[in-house]
C-alpha cells in the first residue's frame, strides 16, 4: 500500500497533497491489427473534488514524421469517486510505434499534459499498432493472471473498472483476464458477488474470471499473498489491509485459506503471488508482510508460482531459482505470469519515496506478460493444465513430443532458445541451433532426465518460458 501512486494523503505531511481529483489519460500498450484503439480519461477522487473538464487535445507522432492533431470539447463535471470516460478520436492508420501527446484544460484554463501527478514529469502515452497479433499455438488461450479492478479502490490504490479491462484486453489480444483484487479491499462476500454479478453482464470474449489476492499466513505467520480463480465465494484475509493497525495477524493460514477455497468443491486453482517481492521496511514492521519460502510452497496445495511479476527485476530471478529448487526436489509445480497492474494500462505510476515524490516506469503494466495455457472448451483454469507458457511476446511451447518456438517482426528475431533438464539436483542447459527464422520446431527427449523446460529471448528483448514437462508420448521415448 505504500507503493502507489496518491495524492489525497497528508498525514502527518505529504508533498504530493493536492486539493483536487486525479486526472490522468490512459490507453493499452499495444493494438492488434485492424483495432482502433480506445484512450480514457480517468477521474479519481471527483466526489471530494468535484471538477469541470472543458476539452481534451493533441497530437500522434511516429517515428517517420506522420502527425495527426486532434482536440475534443468535453464540457462536462465529474462528481463521482471513480470514472473511466473514452475518448472517441481518429486514431493512427499505420502499424507501428506511435507516440500520443495529450492534454487536459480543466477549471479555469487549467492545462496539465497526461496527468495532474504533482512533482511527476508529463510522459506521452507509447503505443504499439502491431503488425500482426502475437504469436500462440493453435486452440491456446492467453491470459492475464494478476490484476485489480475498480473493486481495489481506498486511499492509496485503484484499478481499471471491469468493462475497460475486459475492452483493453481485447485490444492487445488476451483471450481471459482474472481480477484478482485484494481479499482486504473486497472485504466481504457481498461486495465479491457484486464483482461476479458486473463479470457476468459483460460480453462473453474476453472471458473474464472473478478471483483474488487473497491474504493470508506463511510458516512465520506473516502475511503472503495467494492468488485464487474462480471462486464461488470470497475467501477472507484482512491481514496486511492497513484498516485495523491494531491486528496485522493473518485471518487464515495459507493452508486454511485453501481449504475455504476447495469447500466448493473446485479444482485448487491457487498460486504464490510473487513469492520474492521486495518490500520497503515500513510494510514488514507496519502490515507484517513477508515471503514465501521453500517450506510454504512445498507443504501447501498450490499448484504453482507467480515469480513473473510484470518485469524481470530481481524478485523474477529470485522466485525462478526457488522455482527450479521445488523442481529438482520433485514438486510439480507451474510457472506463473502476470502483472499486477492497478488500472496501469500503458505505464505504471507509484511512490518512489512516501509522501514525497513518485515515479514512472514499465514494471506493471496491464497485459504485457501473459500466461498461455491449452484452451480445453471450459473456463480458463477451472481444471488445472498440465503445460503452459509464460511470454512477454515470443511463444514457446511444448506439444506432441516437440519444442516449438514462434515470433513476429513486431516481437524481433531468437537471439536463444535453450532447454534445461533436471537430473540429480541439477539442470543441465542446452542450446538450440537457431538462424534468421521467426518460426522453429525441435524434436526433443526425456531421456535420463526428471524434467525439461525451456527459455528464449528476441532481439527485442522479448523472453519466454515453458512449464516442466515429466513425460513425454511412448511412441518418441522408444
Amino acid at each position: 500500500m505504500l507503493h502507489y501512486a496518491e495524492t489525497h494523503f497528508r498525514l502527518p505531511f505529504s508533498r504530493l497533497y493536492r486539493k483536487e481529483p486525479t486526472i490522468l489519460i490512459d490507453a493499452p500498450f499495444q493494438v492488434l491489427p485492424g483495432l482502433p484503439c480506445p484512450v480514457w480519461l480517468v477521474i479519481r477522487k471527483a466526489h471530494r473534488f468535484p471538477v469541470y473538464i472543458e476539452e481534451v487535445y493533441g497530437e500522434w507522432k511516429n517515428a517517420e514524421g506522420q502527425s495527426i492533431s486532434f482536440k475534443l470539447p468535453i464540457q462536462k463535471k465529474f462528481s463521482k469517486p471513480f470514472h473511466f470516460e473514452e475518448l472517441n478520436f481518429e486514431n493512427p492508420l499505420h502499424p507501428g510505434l506511435w507516440m500520443l501527446n495529450i492534454f487536459v484544460k480543466y477549471e479555469k484554463n487549467k492545462v496539465i499534459e497526461r496527468w495532474n501527478y504533482p512533482l511527476l514529469p508529463p510522459k506521452p502515452l507509447m503505443i504499439n499498432f502491431l503488425k500482426e497479433p502475437p504469436p500462440k499455438p493453435a486452440g491456446w488461450l492467453a491470459g492475464e493472471t494478476h490484476c485489480h479492478s475498480s473493486f481495489t479502490s481506498d486511499s492509496m490504490e485503484f484499478g481499471a473498472s471491469i468493462a475497460v479491462l475486459q475492452k483493453a484486453a481485447a485490444t492487445i489480444g488476451l483471450d481471459f483476464v482474472c481480477v484478482t483484487d485484494h481479499s482486504y479491499d473486497l472485504r466481504n462476500e457481498k461486495k465479491f458477488q457484486t464483482l461476479k454479478e458486473e463479470i457476468a453482464a459483460l460480453l462473453p470474449h474476453p472471458i473474464l474470471i472473478a478471483g483474488e489476492e487473497i491474504s493470508c499466513g506463511n510458516s512465520k505467520n506473516e502475511n503472503v499473498h495467494l492468488l485464487s480463480f474462480g471462486n464461488e465465494n470470497y475467501i477472507e484475509g484482512h491481514g496486511d489491509g492497513g484498516r485495523r493497525w491494531w491486528n496485522t495477524k493473518p485471518d487464515l493460514k495459507i493452508a486454511e485459506a485453501i481449504n475455504e477455497y476447495r469447500r466448493d468443491s473446485l479444482p485448487p486453482a491457487v498460486f504464490a503471488a510473487h513469492p520474492k517481492l521486495p518490500m520497503l521496511s515500513a510494510e514488514r514492521l507496519l502490515l507484517k508482510r513477508g515471503n514465501w519460502s521453500l517450506k510454504d510452497l512445498t507443504e501447501n496445495n498450490i499448484q504453482g508460482i507467480e515469480f513473473w511479476n510484470g518485469f524481470r527485476g530481481r524478485d523474477f530471478y529470485e522466485g525462478r531459482a526457488l522455482w527450479i529448487k521445488c523442481l529438482l526436489a520433485g514438486h510439480k509445480l507451474l510457472p506463473l505470469g502476470g502483472n499486477d497492474a492497478h488500472g496501469d494500462l500503458n505505464c505504471y505510476t507509484a511512490i518512489a519515496k512516501p509522501l514525497w515524490s513518485l515515479k514512472c516506469n514499465q514494471e506493471h503494466v496491464f497485459g504485457v506478460v501473459r500466461t498461455v495455457i491449452p484452451g480445453t472448451g471450459k473456463a480458463p483454469f477451472s481444471e488445472i493444465p498440465q503445460n503452459l507458457y509464460i511470454t512477454d511476446g515470443p511463444a514457446l511451447w511444448f506439444e506432441n513430443g516437440k519444442l516449438h518456438a514462434k515470433s513476429t517482426e513486431d516481437i524481433g528475431k531468437f537471439l536463444s532458445i535453450t532447454i534445461f533438464r533436471g537430473k540429480d539436483f541439477f539442470e543441465k542447459k542446452e542450446e538450440m541451433p537457431i538462424n534468421d527464422s521467426l518460426d522453429y520446431i525441435f524434436e526433443i527427449s526425456l531421456t535420463n532426465s526428471l524434467y525439461l523446460r525451456a527459455e528464449c529471448e528476441t532481439s527485442c528483448g522479448k523472453f519466454a518460458m515453458t512449464s516442466a514437462i515429466y513425460s513425454l508420448p511412448a511412441a518418441l521415448e522408444s
